[in-house]
């Protein structure tokens, strides 16, 4: 869990600055901080993915040619859509 949680401090630094004013915006950044906290060892800078934002709030990270198992998919929407939730409503983000 210590890995993960550094793994999620840091990319929450990488996208500090990015502005995320608006819903779509939010999304992307979640999705790299998702990335990027699922994935370390990859730079989400170099992963083809898209990012869309479903009726219930949800965010999808539909990763392009990435061989990664259906679990970490899993993984990555579940980080990115409570990073997506949590920054809409001003909720800080910790890890238990």
């Amino acid at each position: 869990m210590s890995a993960f949680s550094r793994s999620l401090a840091s990319a929450q630094e990488s996208v500090s600055g990015i502005d995320t004013r608006d819903a779509s915006s939010l999304a992307y950044v979640s999705s790299l901080v998702a990335l990027e906290t699922v994935l370390p060892n990859a730079s989400a800078a170099e992963i083809d993915f898209s990012v869309t934002i479903t009726e219930k709030g949800n965010v999808r990270v539909d990763l392009a040619d990435a061989d990664v198992d259906p679990d970490t998919r899993e993984a990555i929407n579940i980080v990115a859509t409570h990073y997506f939730d949590a920054r809409r409503r001003n909720i800080a983000i910790s890890v238990h």
